[in-house]
């Protein structure tokens, strides 16, 4: 379980960094204010590192 909960994590927060991606040159609209692009990004690499760690850990259980 954990290892589908990490793996998620990872896919979502990759999914998250490519919609925030500016578009034709301009930075999206929900993130136009820099407040919520700290806040986003935050919470986007907060979310990989807690699936990383938890892919490895669902790794580990598998293995064992």
């Amino acid at each position: 379980m954990e290892f589908l909960f990490g793996l998620s994590l990872i896919v979502g927060s990759i999914l998250g960094f490519w919609i925030a991606l500016p578009r034709r040159g301009q930075v999206r609209g929900f993130l136009r204010n820099d407040h919520i692009q700290a806040y986003y990004t935050v919470a986007l690499i907060g979310a990989f590192i807690i699936g990383l760690l938890n892919l490895g850990l669902g790794l580990k259980a598998l293995i064992s």
